[in-house]
């Protein structure tokens, strides 16, 4: 390093994948929320590159001398911006230490996220992909967040198992197929009854459907949800009836982060310029008055 602040940067390909090494001066790490600060001056160095890096290989990021493992760049790319820049996630509460249920966790960053903002935080996190959720274990065990718990399991309407397609990315998900892992499944409506939640996150790849309506009056023990609606496929429920189910249940809700997917071939184009497509991604961000 040239000085105070300066920054370097350098890949390196190793059995794991790529590595990015990145080094911040001394002073800076004296800073309050010091991974987020560490993550948001990583994302631009990434950021001109990202779209060329390998799918789906996973890798080593250094933040502070501490590895960060991810399964695929542009997952973590993107989850990182969002979560830690854009504060997807940011919820208030007057509990020192509320219980979060992080469904959908992958590599483990909105739980991170959630550590950082509330340190006694009572953090269970669902990760059906057993390597990814490995990487998610190693990463909090790294990141101070040891006491978060990892399960091995995909969130669903029963206990005995799903059939899941493991994509190596972000977006795992319940599917039947004889290519796909049988992995161990766990019903949210059972741990709702159990508990009081201050926080729900469910990022379950179009599996929030049939989670909603299995849950049924659980879901009144949570008190704020923040859901990823996955409005993708011609066989899922629609997004009217999940909303309805809220209002039912006594929640209200505000929508956000919407993203048409122009990656899939629309099977009913709307006719509408602004429109592309009639399949979309979009925050649904729930709470009890």
């Amino acid at each position: 390093m040239h000085g105070h602040g300066t920054k370097r940067a350098a890949f390196e390909n190793g059995a794991a994948g790529s590595l990015y090494l990145y080094s911040r001066s001394a002073a800076d790490k004296i800073a309050p929320n010091m991974l987020t600060s560490a993550l948001l001056e990583i994302l631009p160095q990434l950021a001109p590159t990202v779209a060329q890096w390998p799918r789906r290989q996973p890798g080593l990021l250094m933040v502070d001398g501490k590895k960060l493992r991810y399964s695929d760049m542009h997952s973590f790319f993107h989850q990182t911006r969002q979560i830690f820049g854009d504060n997807l996630y940011d919820f208030k509460t007057d509990s020192a230490s509320p219980v979060i249920l992080d469904c959908g966790a992958h590599i483990g960053m909105a739980s991170l996220y959630f550590k950082e903002r509330y340190p006694n935080a009572r953090i269970t996190a669902f990760e059906a992909d057993p390597q990814i959720a490995d990487m998610c274990r190693a990463n909090f065990k790294t990141f101070g967040a040891e006491d978060a718990d990892v399960q091995d399991a995909a969130n669903w309407i029963h206990d005995e198992g799903v059939s899941f397609n493991t994509s190596n990315d972000d977006a795992g998900h319940v599917e039947d197929g004889a290519d796909n892992a049988a992995v161990s499944s766990v019903r949210l409506k059972t741990l709702l009854e159990k508990e009081q939640v201050d926080l729900l996150k469910l990022d379950v790849e179009g599996a929030e459907f049939a989670i909603f309506d299995d849950c049924g009056d659980a879901l009144r023990n949570a008190e704020r949800i923040v859901a990823e609606v996955h409005a993708m496929d011609d066989t899922q429920a629609n997004i009217g009836g999940l909303l309805s189910h809220l209002e039912k249940t006594g929640f209200r809700y505000a929508l956000g982060n919407f993203h048409p997917a122009t990656w899939l071939t629309p099977t009913a184009k709307p006719p509408f310029s602004f429109c592309p497509t009639e399949k979309f991604i979009v925050s649904v961000f729930a709470w009890q008055p």
